[in-house]
């Protein structure tokens, strides 16, 4: 439910520049793909229960026995594409604050790198409260998600009967839009691409999933729990998509593209309920920042147990969490929101490494199909599913290029926001030289007798 929440934090930018059609097809398609990708990751976390990671821990796995820095390079840039959603949704929800409760403070400061006012301030706060509850433990955080996951269920209901109450929503908007469509050319799939590297980030997220594998009761649970959330995910954005094209003008969207719900929900139930739709649509970016903080410290320190980066960060705190690693991801997300103060910024920066970490985690599940045929395997795909291996790998692979590339046309992204991602991904093969050269070849004392 975490994950179907995010599309509240970008949708307005592609709506704004793609049009109701168009942002539609891409946030649904992109979803329908996660979904897809599930099943795969399922057979590999199946394989390895007792290993935490997720798909870092799959690609680290598939590429072992051929290429050692692709498990670290992999594992941090999982950890980066899950860790800046942080920055992502916090700066959302401060916006939305901003513009239902403090419209008049427009105030920012420019700092030579970003432009820094209340809705960054705002998001900087929020990621110091979350980190306060996920460092004392997974059953606190969970049992904050669960109420959090039933207020989500309001906004989401509300946009989806849109159609039905809303008197402003209109299926014309679809109609003029796909009449404007122009011409489909290499400039529409350019930029198509490049706002497919921009949605994944959220539409792929259910494979979050996959990096609990070894706190599951069962297979069957993790099963239900990849399968169901993928499924879910895809319905919650068509019908938020759908309410939404109907009832905005793009325009509206991108003027302003976290405070145009606000109008939304005016228009369905009158401007009386808009506090109250306001905050449920803020609990549902909460659970975002809840999960990611969550996913994206168990990820970094399955890296660490698994010998790819620093011991340091493979230590637990007193409940049991991974505590350090949360905390360095609230370091790294400070960091972003002072020097990337856009959401779409920093989503150039944190996809570059996510999508690098997918790609090789779906080309490990082809490598470990031929590289280890008698490993056991819980959950076994039939054979039809290495076409489709073959098929995602390359279409990631072209979207990550893509839209690495080609940033600057969704107008929030460029050559600063790539640097920074590959500044951090090869800081990570630096940490791994120093885990291998330095850390794993310190002497090991002999035990000190106690008699």
């Amino acid at each position: 439910m975490a994950v179907s929440g995010s599309i509240f934090a970008s949708f307005g930018f592609a709506l704004g520049a793609l049009g109701p059609v168009g942002a539609l097809l891409l946030w649904v398609g992109s979803a329908a793909i996660g979904a897809c990708q599930n099943w795969i990751f399922l057979e590999v976390s199946a394989m390895f229960p007792d290993k935490p990671g997720g798909i870092a821990m799959i690609a680290a796995e598939g590429w072992r026995k051929r290429c050692a820095w692709v498990g670290p390079l992999a594992a941090f840039g999982y950890w980066l594409g899950w860790s800046a959603v942080l920055s992502i949704i916090g700066v959302s929800a401060g916006a939305l604050i901003q513009a239902q409760w403090f419209p008049e403070q427009t105030w920012s400061v420019d700092t030579g790198l970003a432009n820094i006012g209340l809705a960054q301030l705002i998001g900087a706060g929020l990621i110091l409260l979350f980190w306060q509850f996920n460092r004392r433990g997974i059953h606190l955080a969970a049992s904050i998600s669960k109420y959090m996951g039933a207020l989500l269920l309001v906004p989401i209901l509300v946009l989806a009967v849109a159609p039905l109450l809303a008197h402003g929503w209109s299926l014309d908007r679809f109609q003029s839009a796909w009449q404007a469509q122009e011409a489909f050319d290499w400039g529409s799939l350019r930029t198509a691409l490049v706002w497919l590297f921009l949605i994944s980030w959220s539409a792929y997220g259910t494979e979050m999933c996959a990096t609990f594998g070894p706190e599951y009761r069962s297979h069957r649970d993790m099963r239900l729990a990849l399968m169901s959330s993928g499924g879910y995910t895809v319905l919650v954005f068509a019908a938020v998509a759908f309410g939404l094209g109907g009832l905005v003008d793009p325009q509206a969207a991108l003027e302003n593209p976290s405070g145009f719900y606000i109008g939304a929900f005016n228009a369905v139930l009158g401007s009386g309920w808009s506090s109250f739709f306001v905050a449920t649509l803020l609990v549902g970016l909460f659970m975002g920042l809840n999960a990611a903080l969550a996913d994206g410290s168990r990820a970094l320190y399955g890296t660490a147990l698994e010998g790819l980066t620093i011991k340091q960060l493979g230590m637990l705190n007193k409940h049991q969490v991974p505590g350090r690693c949360m905390s360095v991801a609230v370091v790294v997300n400070l960091a972003m929101i002072f020097f990337l103060s856009s959401p779409l910024a920093i989503l150039v920066t944190a996809n570059i490494g996510y999508l690098i970490a997918i790609f090789f985690a779906l080309s490990g599940f082809i490598l470990l199909r031929k590289d280890a045929p008698l490993h056991p395997r819980p959950v076994r795909l039939g054979r039809g599913w290495l076409p489709v291996a073959w098929l995602l790998s390359l279409f990631t692979a072209v979207v990550v290029v893509v839209g690495a590339a080609s940033a600057e046309l969704a107008g929030y992204g460029g050559l600063k926001e790539v640097l920074i991602a590959v500044g951090i991904l090869t800081f990570s093969l630096l940490l791994y030289a120093y885990r291998r050269v330095v850390q794993d070849r310190e002497p090991v004392l002999p035990p000190v007798s106690l008699h």
